[in-house]
């Protein structure tokens, strides 16, 4: 059986709407993904909702209506389709990939709608059914271990860290195409340091001049944990700057951060970047790369990592 559920340490609050953040996001996606894809409209949903027969969360709702299929690649493991959405028993699967035996989903009994982890008993890693009939279930200690990491209790949160994560992604595996000797849309940032004291600094030398992405902080703020960390000690998932024509994430386990733009840009521009923040920033066309591993081996020297 699944140990019962807790009250959650931290104070349980409504969804936040995230569309505001979704449609800055949707700014920096890899736009051919996005064109290709079927963006929902408010009516398609209530259609799903009302087969469903079931209120959808208000996030999982605006995932839909603002960046459509561009979360639902078969190939990677990311949200259903609103046509596929579908009951498994007591639970309604929203991530249920071709490629998995696992994923997330809703219990239908949860008064908060809050993110379950779960499995297909009778399917194969690669989603393939066996001999016996698939069965879903929450995986062991998912219902226990939700209520004390909001990451894993609102679907808010949950969706707008795996919308960055694919944003991420895909700049990571496709800026290529778009990348000259001169210019390109992704730069990837210099380690950041380890020491608490060193992380605070950088994040308010990047906040003298960036923008976190959402008011909502819960939203976009990982907590660092270890050694002498406190509640003030976190990194900032997403950044934009005044104008919004840049997009900064993190990576990587936290470690360092890329940046992104919405049209290819020169070095001179992450130049600029780097005066305004103090990272430093290098592209894989070469540019910066010998200014950023000296600066690293500087910080090495240090004792900063």
């Amino acid at each position: 059986m699944f140990l019962k559920k807790e009250k959650p340490k931290f104070e349980v609050r409504p969804l936040y709407s995230i569309r505001e953040e979704l449609e800055l996001i949707r700014e920096f996606c890899w736009q051919p993904k996005l064109e290709a894809g079927k963006i929902y409209t408010e009516e398609e949903i209530d259609v799903v909702e009302k087969r469903l027969n079931f209120k959808l969360p208000q996030p999982l709702r605006e995932l839909y209506l603002v960046l459509g299929d561009y979360m639902c690649d078969k190939k990677d493991t990311w949200f259903c389709r609103p046509e596929e959405l579908h009951w498994s028993g007591k639970y309604l699967l929203v991530t249920a990939m071709e490629r998995t035996n696992r994923g997330w989903g809703i219990y239908g009994k949860d008064p908060y709608l809050s993110v379950y982890n779960w499995q297909r008993s009778g399917v194969n890693s690669y989603g393939e059914e066996k001999d016996e009939k698939p069965k879903s279930e929450v995986v062991r200690k998912s219902a226990y271990n939700q209520y004390f990491s909001k990451a894993c209790f609102y679907w808010d949160i949950f969706i707008i860290q795996h919308v960055l994560d694919k944003v991420l992604w895909d700049w990571w595996k496709l800026h290529k195409t778009r990348m000259t000797e001169e210019m390109s849309p992704f730069y990837i940032g210099c380690l950041l340091p380890r020491p608490a004291e060193e992380i605070r600094k950088v994040r308010k030398r990047m906040e003298e001049w960036l923008i976190p992405i959402s008011l909502k902080s819960e939203l976009i703020r990982v907590e660092l944990y270890g050694k002498n960390m406190g509640p003030e000690d976190y990194i900032v998932y997403a950044y934009t700057d005044p104008e919004k024509t840049l997009l900064i994430l993190s990576f990587s386990a936290q470690e360092k951060y890329g940046m992104i733009t919405k049209e290819p840009v020169p070095y001179s521009f992450a130049e600029q970047v780097e005066e305004k923040t103090g990272m430093l920033f290098w592209s894989w066309n070469g540019q910066g790369r010998e200014r950023t591993e000296e600066k690293e081996k500087e910080m090495q020297a240090a004792g900063l990592f």
